[in-house]
């Protein structure tokens, strides 16, 4: 049995309305066969299909120093920085499942999703797996039209890229190990930032589709001309586990030249 939890941010406090939650969970999500197993001392439990869901009224907020980094770097949240500080409290939302961790994370998904709609002080979520802050409506956007298709990255990932000179960029992920794989890494791509988030979000995709496929000494790319190896290597940002490194190799140069 492993543990998984989000959190979700209050403007206000509020009890934690149980039965409109767990008629959120039956009518968005009925393949889950949820039903609320307790309620007792207003920290509602609900049994899912795949697991447990408990439920936690934080009186507090999340500190602002968890939150700080993830509010300054948000793509999905416009105004992270402002709004987030407004957050009086939060809910806790523990999952306990036997499935793998994207199973999981798709329960975990969902059940944030429910608890979202029942709340009307709710904010938003900070996923803690890939440190992103996400505001409600994009987040439960993402639970309807995205997670039916496929894994909703930008609410699992944080893709953090960057210009390292001004040629070329680096860049790493948040999250994938939750997912059950290995962060990304690189540097010195010759890719634009943008160019190279859509590279690490192909490689991330492909990985949660395929599974651990990719070897350490691979080489990927969009065709045989292009060769980016796959170093399993010591993360060159900080991380304190082995990352996949993608490393890009300069083309050869042709033999012949134009005077």
């Amino acid at each position: 049995m492993s543990v998984m939890i989000s959190m979700i941010l209050l403007r206000e406090s509020c009890e934690l309305p149980a039965s409109t939650i767990e008629r959120e969970l039956r009518q968005r999500y009925p393949d889950l066969s949820a039903s609320l197993e307790s309620n007792e001392g207003g920290v509602p439990s609900f049994k899912l299909k795949e697991g447990t869901a408990m439920l936690a009224h934080m009186p507090a907020p999340i500190p602002w120093s968890e939150l700080e980094g993830p509010c300054a770097t948000s793509l999905l949240w416009k105004d992270a920085t402002e709004e987030v500080q407004r957050h009086e409290c939060h809910i806790l939302v523990t999952l306990l499942s036997e499935q793998n961790e994207i199973e999981q994370s798709t329960l975990l998904t969902k059940t944030t999703a429910a608890v979202l709609a029942a709340c009307d002080a709710a904010m938003g979520v900070y996923w803690g797996n890939a440190t992103l802050v996400i505001p409600k409506q994009i987040f439960l956007d993402f639970a309807e039209q995205v997670l039916p298709l496929g894994p909703p990255l930008d609410i699992w990932v944080d893709f953090r890229v960057g210009w390292q000179t001004k040629t070329v960029s680096g860049g790493f992920t948040q999250g994938m190990e939750a997912l059950g794989h290995m962060e990304l890494e690189t540097q010195e791509s010759p890719e634009k930032p943008g160019d190279l988030r859509d590279r690490l979000q192909g490689v991330a995709r492909y990985l949660l589709q395929n599974g651990p496929v990719i070897r350490d000494g691979d080489t990927i790319g969009e065709d045989a001309r292009e060769k980016i190896r796959v170093i399993y290597s010591d993360s060159a940002f900080g991380n304190d586990k082995r990352v996949m490194r993608l490393q890009y190799e300069a083309q050869a140069k042709p033999w012949w030249k134009l005077w």
